[in-house]
């Protein structure tokens, strides 16, 4: 085992535990999305001023996390009009406080992809915690773990068949397929543990094998789209906040891809 497989072990026993408890009740989880906004959306936008304006970032940063807290106090509603909102006021702000014309537009942009890439499609959470319980959002995000575990294990072991040398070279059909299995697994064991202990109702197994798949195709492409972005800013990580797995961005960003995705099927009834 190598140095930074042990490092990503110890930080994901020490964090994991924390993260769970804090789907024990609605006001937790808006902490706990809030707090991963605040650092996911300082590494993204501090990433796209490329040292050009540090002090716009604390703004855009404040507002993202402030969308996020509303939207949770608000029961999940009215998310479209909050967002805009805060889409209008940053820029408002980008307005007010840039000297230079030609950094507005990449200011714009960082600020608009925050808001709708981070804090938006993490805040999904909500209404999967409200609409459809507290067990479902949180197999959401056990299972992305699981994923990830699988996928990156297999695919350090056996992974041969690139998929996209281009954006991410390390990721392989055979880290997908492991990760599928893994997630899987998991998911059929989360539901007999939560149907059967804690008497919490969970999506069907049938659909527990769509989800595995809705996982397995959405992380990998939300982790090919968070690469993109680093390569585009010629950096390895988006942070160094989790010791041995990056910048919390890096961890999350399958997840900003099926969560949005997960509640809409599930407010549809496929899953």
């Amino acid at each position: 085992m190598t140095v930074e497989t042990k490092t990503r072990l110890i930080t994901a026993s020490i964090v994991a535990p924390f993260v769970v408890l804090c789907f024990v009740n609605y006001k937790s989880l808006i902490g706990l999305v809030a707090a991963v906004v605040l650092l996911a959306s300082y590494e993204l936008l501090s990433l796209a001023s490329q040292e050009k304006d540090k002090g716009f970032v604390k703004y855009a940063v404040a507002i993202c996390v402030g969308f996020v807290v509303v939207y949770g106090i608000m029961g999940a509603q009215n998310g479209l009009l909050l967002l805009s909102l805060a889409f209008v006021l940053t820029n408002v702000i980008a307005v007010l406080t840039q000297k230079n014309v030609e950094i507005v537009w990449p200011t714009v942009v960082a600020t608009g992809l925050s808001l709708v890439y981070v804090a938006g499609c993490l805040s999904f959470f909500f209404p999967i915690y409200l609409q459809f319980g507290a067990a479902n959002a949180l197999l959401n995000l056990t299972a992305v773990w699981l994923y990830d575990t699988g996928a990156y294990f297999v695919g350090m072991k056996w992974g041969k068949t690139k998929i996209s040398k281009k954006f991410s070279p390390n990721k392989s059909l055979e880290g997908m397929i492991g990760g599928f299995l893994s997630a899987l697994a998991f998911s059929f064991l989360y539901k007999i543990v939560f149907d059967f202990i804690f008497k919490a109702k969970v999506m069907p197994f049938t659909s527990l094998v769509i989800f595995s798949a809705v996982i397995t195709v959405l992380d990998t492409f939300g982790d090919l789209f968070e690469s993109a972005l680093k390569r585009y800013f010629k950096v390895k990580d988006s942070g160094s906040v989790l010791p041995g797995h990056g910048g919390m961005l890096d961890r999350i960003d399958g997840l900003l891809f099926v969560t949005p995705v997960t509640y809409f099927l599930l407010s549809i009834g496929i899953l």
